[in-house]
């Protein structure tokens, strides 16, 4: 069965479930891609990436199918959200005492 011919309030046992909003939008635009797709399979001639992509739709429509209820994210701490300032003036020259240049070896090390 189809994206289209399930609907937006069905799930893939065919019990009727409320959709969390992100899913239906995926699902619209699953339908909407499955739409395009079919009308490329119709109207051009079956090529290996055709047939490519009416298979990873298909895909795509099982994998959504296959989602079921999803958890809520996690609140994001109020520590991520928050902007940190990186000073423009210079560092002090003995912090990179005894650091590496990338690909040349340590600094003042002559082989």
């Amino acid at each position: 069965m189809s994206v289209r011919e399930r609907g937006a309030g069905q799930s893939a046992g065919g019990g009727s479930t409320q959709l969390d909003p992100d899913l239906a939008q995926v699902r619209r635009a699953l339908v909407e891609l499955e739409r395009a797709v079919g009308h490329l399979k119709a109207h051009h001639t079956e090529t290996l990436g055709v047939r490519r992509l009416v298979s990873d739709v298909r895909r795509l429509i099982e994998d959504l199918d296959e989602i079921g209820d999803l958890p809520p994210a996690p609140a994001a701490d109020d520590s991520e959200r928050r902007l940190h300032y990186v000073s423009d003036t210079p560092y002090p020259p003995d912090l990179w005492r005894d650091c590496d240049d990338e690909g040349l070896g340590g600094r003042g090390r002559h082989s």
